[in-house]
């Protein structure tokens, strides 16, 4: 027991209770580097005021506004000439496309929108609240039964995930170069197509590359995207469905701490596990939640592999510093840090670099061996969509396509 003294005398209060003491402890560790830098002010913020809600989404904006001030490369303004030239490679990039590729796109973006990292922090926000609120509410719904629930906990339970998140979404701001957004939180708005300015211009610099060439380059994966949706209007139901069914069926349980130690550091897993190993993800989900991120990132295996392989065998035939290019790319995802490489792997990023990876291989193989057209029939329906086996054995897809295609077989599914 606690023994105080005050006014009235010595009188016995209530010890406290471990999450007491945790936030006590955060808030002042956040009080003295809020002393000395932005991000700390609104870590603290987040701590001395929380909100009624799991995750306080203008604290999430805040938090990841004043990451950006930590950068030790500062971004120039934007200047009109060059948010011209990105208007000129689309109109270039989209005529590569559809020569390369055949398909035939209708209502494409009519523009690129070049952005500053705010600007992109800004038009991002209602994506990630549209993917964390179900999770906010499987949240509830969990501390609710298990009793977890009160002022303590529901304090440390915010102040957690809207600082994290935030300061995923300013990593992000930092780092991402081009997007193609479909808007799912806001369909009447249609997709878009962003490039981020401020870390186009920073890699160009310190990679030294040519300016136009590397912001084409970027134009073409895009543009690669857009018209994978453009042409095949079902796939944006399919991923919105795929993705909903996902979210419907999370089950949260929080796992100890040594639970949850093994999942970010495990090694040997399944093979519907592997990709997930060592993320966030492998935390809070079981085995039968990850069929349905499995099912995702082969959908997305097979959306960016397209689209690399198309910006590369686009880009090699009209950019001269190509080669160039792709070496100083390779070799800088070789020299990340140990601590930046760990910090992806936590926050899910090893995950797209992998569907980088697995899907370009898988698409180069089907058109090594039996040509674009061929691979295009993946965009005739969901039934046509390669599963996370296919993608790492190219063969097998391309034998059940012969096998049902071609023979009228409507056993399409794998």
């Amino acid at each position: 027991m606690a023994l105080a003294t005050g006014d009235k005398g010595n009188r016995f209060e209530p010890p406290k209770s471990l999450l007491e003491i945790i936030f006590e402890g955060l808030d002042s560790l956040a009080r003295r580097i809020a002393s000395y830098t932005p991000l700390g002010r609104q870590i603290r913020n987040v701590i001395r005021h929380p909100s009624d809600e799991v995750i306080n989404w203008d604290q999430v904006r805040d938090i990841a506004i004043a990451t950006l001030n930590i950068q030790k490369w500062k971004p120039p303004e934007l200047s009109a000439p060059m948010i011209e030239q990105y208007q000129i490679m689309l109109e270039t990039a989209e005529r590569k496309v559809r020569e390369y590729t055949g398909l035939n796109a209708e209502n494409l973006p009519e523009k690129i929108e070049v952005f500053s990292q705010k600007e992109w922090i800004e038009a991002n926000i209602p994506s990630f609240r549209y993917l964390f609120e179900p999770l906010s509410e499987k949240y509830l719904d969990y501390v609710e039964k298990t009793g977890y629930r009160d002022k303590a906990g529901e304090k440390i339970g915010h102040t957690l995930l809207t600082i994290q998140i935030g300061i995923i979404i300013g990593y992000l701001a930092r780092n991402v170069l081009g997007q193609f957004d479909l808007s799912l939180p806001e369909p009447e708005r249609g997709t878009r197509l962003y490039v981020v300015e401020p870390n186009v211009m920073r890699i160009q610099s310190q990679m030294s590359l040519d300016p136009r060439e590397f912001r084409q380059w970027i134009t073409l994966h895009e543009v690669t995207h857009s018209f994978e949706f453009h042409s095949n209007s079902w796939l944006k139901d399919y991923l919105f469905s795929t993705l909903q069914d996902y979210l419907q069926n999370i089950n949260i349980k929080i796992p100890s701490g040594i639970e949850a130690f093994r999942s970010v550091r495990q090694s040997g897993v399944t093979d519907e596990d592997v990709y997930f190993s060592g993320s966030v993800i492998s935390i809070f989900t079981t085995p039968e939640q990850r069929k349905y991120l499995a099912k995702l990132h082969a959908t997305m295996c097979l959306l960016e592999g397209y689209s690399n392989h198309v910006m590369d065998n686009v880009g090699k035939e009209m950019l001269s510093t190509y080669q160039m290019m792709k070496e100083r790319f390779e070799k800088r995802k070789q020299m990340k840090s140990s601590a930046e490489r760990f910090f992806q792997r936590l926050i899910g990023i090893n995950l797209k670099l992998e569907q980088y990876r697995l899907g370009q291989k898988f698409v180069e193989d089907v058109v090594k061996r039996k040509g674009i057209d061929f691979m295009n029939l993946v965009w005739k329906g969901a039934a046509y969509l390669p599963d996370m086996k296919e993608i790492r054995t190219p063969l097998l897809w391309i034998n059940r396509i012969e096998k049902n295609h071609f023979t009228g077989d409507s056993g399409l599914n794998s």
